[in-house]
């Protein structure tokens, strides 16, 4: 797209086309109505060229604005991933509590976390009326506060925000049901959409499983390879967003696999008939469902000269910008000239070098997993996660 010009630019351009019209030149001062007219009409342009830039923006996947700004992004995304963007969604969860036989829990009624649970202070409620069998007995609760934030672990404790009678305040998380997920972010939709034009469907090649799993929310990404020694099997590994993983590195919860192998082995639009919604090749065996293998990295520089703190972030941001870019590599999916799966020493001192120009410093070390190495490539869902910089 051609750069929109500035006032300024329009303005002088609609000047010189005045003076070459009636072959004057028009003065600054006095008679100067003629440059109040071309500023006028450089204001107008500007407005039709942003008009048409951003036109021109909204029809290309890759540059189109989201809806809520005006723009066509989630038209693409309907079109191609049949989805708008996954909104964040609320944990529920399954709750001892102790009370009388026959004590009852309205509908509504509402629980909060106490300080001791990983997120304090949130309301959950209970959707549906229960009656105690035993004690203690079980009841189900779901977040008031969508996503992670409203996210409990087991063993988490709650304390009833009303008085029930016959039922004890106390409720002590058991189960989770559903777990919480964040919203996905409108760049990571746009990323989907844009893989869902370049992948094709094969009819149960590797870009086909890339595909079918970008239906579960939360997945990131998914790298499928045949399983060695062994007809007709697959190992899916699956990489979680970060903010969506067990770990904070990328590792899927056991929730997020059984979501990408329910939508693998079914296309989740129920609109589809029943017979069109298959997708699991019948020629494969077995699909193994596996979490990515986080590696953890450690860089040591040594001898570096004139450090400081702003240094220091930006050497860090270069370096993670370097390790989140390198992922496994699936030879039927993806395109090798975009191979970018071997992390190695040279490729971080370029990193240090483009973060800080000119640096003078001594070795740098890369330990993966704790062992010192100069090279490493990033194979069979290996994933790089960058540990610690530490300067010596």
């Amino acid at each position: 797209m051609n750069p929109i010009p500035t006032s300024k630019q329009l303005y002088d351009s609609i000047l010189a086309d005045l003076n070459a019209a009636f072959t004057i030149n028009i003065p600054f001062f006095g008679k100067s109505f003629l440059r109040a007219l071309a500023g006028v009409q450089a204001g107008k342009l500007k407005l039709f060229y942003l008009l048409l830039g951003k036109l021109q923006k909204n029809i290309f996947v890759d540059t189109a604005d989201p809806e809520s700004s005006g723009g066509t992004l989630e038209r693409f995304g309907r079109v191609k991933i049949n989805r708008d963007p996954f909104n964040a969604r609320a944990g529920q969860y399954t709750a001892s509590v102790t009370g009388t036989v026959g004590g009852t829990i309205d509908a509504s009624t509402t629980f909060k976390s106490d300080d001791s649970s990983l997120n304090p202070g949130k309301l959950f409620i209970l959707d549906t009326p229960y009656t105690l069998v035993s004690s203690p007995d079980f009841i189900t609760l779901r977040a008031l506060t969508s996503g992670t934030n409203g996210k409990l672990n087991i063993g988490d404790t709650l304390t009833v925000t009303a008085p029930v009678p016959n039922v004890n305040k106390i409720a002590t998380v058991t189960a989770v049901v559903i777990e919480p997920l964040e919203g996905e972010g409108i760049e990571e939709y746009r990323g989907k959409v844009v893989l869902s034009y370049r992948l094709e469907p094969q009819g149960g090649a590797g870009t086909d499983y890339r595909l079918w799993s970008q239906d579960a929310q939360g997945v990131k990404q998914t790298y499928a390879y045949a399983k060695s020694g062994v007809k007709n099997e697959i190992n899916l590994f699956v990489e979680a967003e970060i903010s969506d993983s067990t770990d904070g590195k990328g590792t899927p919860s056991a929730g997020l696999l059984a979501d990408v192998e329910s939508d693998i082995e079914m296309n989740p639009d129920t609109d589809l008939p029943e017979e069109e919604r298959g997708r699991r090749p019948l020629g494969i065996f077995q699909i193994h469902y596996l979490p990515v293998t986080i590696k953890q990295v450690d860089i040591n520089i040594n001898g570096f000269s004139g450090l400081t703190t702003d240094i220091q972030t930006a050497i860090l941001s270069s370096i993670k910008s370097l390790t989140d870019d390198i992922r496994p590599f699936v030879s039927s999916v993806d395109i090798l000239s975009n191979k970018n799966d071997i992390l190695d020493v040279n490729r971080i001192v370029a990193a240090i070098l483009s973060a800080r120009p000119g640096a003078v410093f001594g070795t740098v070390t890369m330990k993966i997993d704790g062992v010192t190495m100069s090279t490493f490539q990033f194979l069979y869902g290996d994933i790089p996660y960058l540990n610690t910089v530490t300067y010596v």
